[in-house]
């Protein structure tokens, strides 16, 4: 993700004052306001979403400033802890000891994802004659793995890892968009939004994993069964080396996240890596829960 506005809301919360409040209070009871949806009463009581740190709107009662720009966020100099909204390269967060990065993990400001998960989740069996109606549970507490987030190059921590899924991480898309992910065979962790890759700039195959989001332009069965491949478009800028981009899972696994013939339009996010296709590229061969469409409601927050 690539914008000179790199704060897309704030966390307004009137009374909340940092250094002073809790973190977790103002990440769960705060609204989230974009730019345009700014008030002069908010003055003051405007937040990063990341550092937390009190911010300003600039210009604060005009759309456009002086040099033509859109109103955007800036953050306050009162306070400068660390937080990659302040600087225009994604930089990976480290700690100093265990103690702290346990206390991050309990304060949301850290997620450990230990694995997404490969298979599709089995539905709790419930007493009684009814089935289990609801959707299956994806997002389990891992067990203790090693992580090397430390200060320094050497230093691994024992920190508690998650199975999830990318339908639970959207599911929560703009409280998540801010914090800080440590993804699978990373070493280090960055913001979910530094983690994001828009497909359209992917030039080259790359046998690393890593998260990227597309717009969907076409999807079709490529047979005639739910288990045959399901090939979905993505929008993607055609050029005389790389023709087009493409996601390719079965028919099944697609319906059921959300991808089926009247797909376009739709937003997906996926984690895999990018390999030749024909004449383009494309991510095959990923599981269950590494991939998931956008709800629409945050589509803004990536385009």
């Amino acid at each position: 993700m690539d914008d000179s506005n790199r704060i897309k809301f704030a966390l307004y919360l009137d009374g909340w004052r940092y250094g002073s409040n809790d973190k977790s209070i103002l990440r769960t009871k705060a609204i989230e306001v974009t730019p345009t949806e700014y008030t002069s009463t908010m003055k003051g009581h405007i937040f990063c979403p990341e550092c937390c740190v009190g911010l300003f709107r600039s210009p604060e009662d005009k759309e456009y400033d002086s040099k033509g720009r859109k109103a955007f966020y800036a953050h306050s100099r009162m306070h400068t802890p660390e937080c990659s909204l302040r600087v225009k390269k994604a930089e990976g967060k480290r700690f100093e000891n265990e103690e702290l990065a346990k206390e991050a993990i309990e304060n949301g400001e850290l997620v450990i994802v230990k694995e997404f998960l490969k298979e599709r989740p089995v539905r709790p069996e419930i007493d009684g004659p009814l089935e289990y109606q609801g959707d299956p549970i994806e997002d389990q507490n891992g067990e203790l793995s090693l992580v090397a987030i430390g200060r320094h190059s050497e230093d691994e921590f024992k920190l508690p890892g998650r199975i999830t899924s990318l339908r639970g991480l959207c599911r929560n898309f703009e409280k998540n968009l801010y914090r800080y992910f440590h993804l699978p065979g990373s070493r280090s962790a960055y913001t979910l939004k530094d983690l994001l890759t828009n497909v359209e700039s992917v030039t080259k195959t790359c046998d690393v994993p890593k998260l990227y989001f597309g717009k969907i332009e076409c999807s079709w069965n490529c047979g005639k069964t739910p288990q045959n491949i399901r090939q979905t478009m993505l929008q993607y800028p055609r050029s005389p080396e790389c023709k087009d981009f493409c996601l390719k899972a079965t028919d099944r696994d697609s319906q059921e996240h959300g991808i089926g013939d009247e797909a376009n339009g739709k937003v997906v996010i996926v984690f895999g890596k990018v390999s030749e296709s024909g004449v383009g590229l494309c991510i095959e061969h990923f599981g269950w829960g590494e991939f998931a469409v956008l709800p629409e409601k945050y589509v803004h927050l990536l385009y």
